[in-house]
């Protein structure tokens, strides 16, 4: 089994494991000596800590859990002998801007295993964890494994599979080579519904009314207690203490400006109306308390984008404007509309819940289909193409086998590497 997938599932069960003075307690005990370095204790459970936040899944039994410390453990150590390695090959470096790209593309990658980016922050604050804070976590292990990667890349610069071995891969696994799996590429056009103009005036002043209620000596916590929406007036609205990176623009613009004890202004960001309190300041961060009011839509608000919906549709499927350009004048999503709207391919089994029902068994190029209904609004779907389910075989994928059995080959590389690390470096375990 693949030692990285296996601590992705296991992380959050071993994490929930492990009291919280454990840090403290065993943070200078040593659980592995590779070489002149040593690995200790803080280092395993901060490792345990960040891999907490890739995966949901938990481990039940006290065996599973030991069996998955020592697997951390074990990666650990031939991670810090490709290291020892790497640093002592004076020709392989690591510049700042790819260390930069490398935390912010991980970061990226994290938050998109949750439901939204604020269910990501809600993760990290769960953790007494901020985004700079993250960053700052993982920069050396990000760094170290640059220079690791660049250590292996060099070592297999070389590495090539004939044909002869890519045959004998491909008759030896053919049985356990994965599928070429059912999949589509799509494109949409995402309407998020717009609360009318007399709404949005309505919620402002609700708000702007209890913020003067504030200002004239009403508790901060009790009105956002009683009068925040959408559970953010748990424990009086109090947000701890925040970067600028932690929150969306509009929020860090308004409550980076307040001295300690200052209220802002009404501010709307994308979730509604706040108002905001600074209560703290510690180096670059703001302890905030806010009252957030979301501006709900009206049903005239649903029915005037379900028109536009079908509008849209009608006007794209007639041929009377192309549908990449109808998604860069009305598509709310701005990751996609710069590119027409194309989200790219999806294998159809792993479909979010709300598009499975639209995309199962639609294989004609070119149709569309909506409205389908997500918490982001209303999607207009294309079929871009589609790809049926197959196995793959020698004769039509070669390249595709060839890659495989590349991979598996370099990955018996890489084992014997360790191997020979492993005898000419000293490690002594001494995990309890």
């Amino acid at each position: 089994m693949d030692v990285r997938k296996m601590l992705a599932v296991a992380a959050a069960a071993v994490l929930a494991s492990v009291p919280a003075t454990a840090e403290r307690d065993v943070a200078d005990k040593i659980v592995a000596v590779v070489g002149d370095q040593v690995i200790v204790a803080s280092e395993l459970a901060n490792q345990i800590q960040l891999l907490a936040l890739q995966s949901r899944a938990q481990l039940k039994t006290e065996e599973e859990i030991k069996r998955f410390q020592q697997n951390v453990l074990d990666e650990m150590v031939s991670d810090r002998l490709f290291l020892l390695a790497a640093r002592e090959d004076t020709s392989i470096s690591v510049r700042e801007e790819e260390i930069e790209a490398a935390l912010d593309e991980q970061v990226t990658r994290v938050a998109g295993n949750y439901g939204s980016y604020d269910e990501f922050l809600d993760a990290l604050a769960a953790e007494a964890l901020t985004v700079r804070e993250l960053k700052k976590r993982w920069r050396p292990e990000i760094e170290n494994q640059l220079l690791k990667q660049r250590y292996i890349q060099k070592k297999l610069y070389s590495v090539s599979v004939s044909r002869r071995e890519v045959t004998e891969f491909y008759e030896k696994f053919r049985d356990s080579i994965p599928t070429q799996p059912e999949a589509v590429k799509l494109a949409h056009i995402l309407l998020t519904i717009q609360p009318s103009p007399r709404v949005e005036d309505s919620v402002r002043q609700y708000v702007e009314a209890l913020r003067q209620r504030i200002v004239d000596g009403a508790d901060f916590a009790v009105i956002s207690s009683e009068y925040s929406t959408d559970g953010a007036g748990v424990n009086g609205g109090d947000l701890g203490y925040l970067s600028r990176d932690d929150v969306v623009p509009e929020f860090a613009r308004a409550a980076f400006n307040l001295s300690v004890g200052d209220i802002s202004g009404v501010i709307r960001t994308q979730f509604g109306y706040h108002v905001i309190k600074c209560e703290g300041k510690r180096e670059d961060r703001l302890k905030l308390r806010h009252l957030l009011v979301s501006v709900p839509p009206l049903a005239e608000d649903t029915a005037r984008t379900l028109l536009l919906v079908d509008s849209l549709k009608r006007v794209a499927s007639s041929g009377e404007e192309d549908f990449a350009q109808l998604a860069k004048a009305f598509s709310s999503d701005d990751n996609t509309r710069a590119h027409g709207g194309e989200l790219g391919w999806f294998a159809v089994e792993q479909m979010p819940v709300e598009f499975a029902d639209a995309v199962r068994n639609w294989t004609a190029v070119g149709e569309l289909k909506g409205p389908v209904t997500s918490n982001f609004g209303f999607h207009i779907l294309k079929l871009l193409d589609y790809q049926a389910q197959k196995q793959y075989t020698l004769e039509d994928d070669y390249d595709r086998i060839k890659e495989l059995a590349r991979q598996d080959k370099t990955g018996r590389l890489v084992d014997e590497w360790i191997e020979e690390l492993k005898k000419e470096t000293f490690i002594s375990y001494r995990l309890e």
